[in-house]
């Protein structure tokens, strides 16, 4: 119903056995970007990593795309132990070995990828904070107490586990060619560990909320990081709320 009121991209385009990079998603991005303005349109960029929406409206400087032969290659040793990935990553590139989270068959099998092609790791730290974007961008970000963030978390793993969370990622877990990085989506590791046995079904919820909860402050923290951002508190109120203070600050700047 959400999706049929208004145009969205970048929902559900992807197949779970495909993978993509943040510097792949900025070009796409910004070609939709561009077609939404050519059709006089007002794009809004919502949701997502606070990595992809800088990338969606920045130029942060990402490497061209690697070849296939040397992401197959990093995608070859990745799959047999991260361990060893790691090992040759640092041999290619110890200051990306250093810097990305080693723990993330994602990020190292992207550094490992780059490294293959003699690139230096993709992480643009140096514009990340400038607050530069592509076009005239107005930032916002909704607040709300720590409280009350983790209590609308509780009351949405309640949902989601309605809804049938569970099964929906029972059946991801039986795609044999689903791209590593489903196995990062919040919710797989903790069903995996409860038909293992090693996570109890009146933990899961607990489990599921103080991941989400982990997440929120990561975007909290971002967001913090933004120059040029306006905050907008809503504390307990709908966010539909805030829809009237956005608009009206971006008329008088479109003005």
């Amino acid at each position: 119903a959400e999706i049929s009121a208004v145009p969205y991209h970048f929902v559900g385009d992807l197949d779970l056995s495909e993978g993509s990079t943040a510097g792949e998603f900025a070009a796409q991005a910004d070609a939709v970007i561009a077609a939404i303005l050519g059709r006089g349109r007002v794009p809004i960029v919502t949701g997502g990593t606070g990595l992809y929406a800088r990338a969606a409206v920045s130029e942060l400087g990402f490497p061209a795309p690697v070849s296939t032969e040397h992401r197959a290659e990093s995608e070859r040793i990745v799959n047999l132990g991260l361990a060893e990935a790691v090992t040759r990553l640092t041999q290619l590139d110890p200051e990306a070995a250093e810097r990305i989270d080693k723990r993330n068959p994602r990020r190292v099998s992207r550094a490992l990828e780059l490294a293959l092609g003699g690139v230096s790791s993709d992480r643009p730290s140096d514009r990340l904070w400038d607050g530069s974007t592509r076009r005239p961008t107005q930032l916002y970000s909704l607040v709300r107490p720590t409280s009350v963030v983790d209590e609308r978390i509780a009351r949405r793993v309640e949902r989601e586990l309605r809804d049938g969370l569970v099964e929906e990622i029972r059946a991801v877990l039986g795609r044999t060619d689903r791209h590593r990085s489903v196995d990062q989506i919040i919710g797989v590791r903790e069903v995996l560990a409860l038909d293992a046995g090693e996570l109890r079904p009146d933990a899961l919820p607990a489990a599921l909320a103080a991941r989400t909860r982990k997440l929120a402050r990561r975007q909290r923290t971002w967001l913090k990081r933004q120059p040029n951002l306006v905050e907008i508190h809503l504390d307990q109120a709908s966010p539909e709320g805030a829809v009237e203070t956005i608009v009206g600050r971006w008329r008088e700047r479109a003005l």
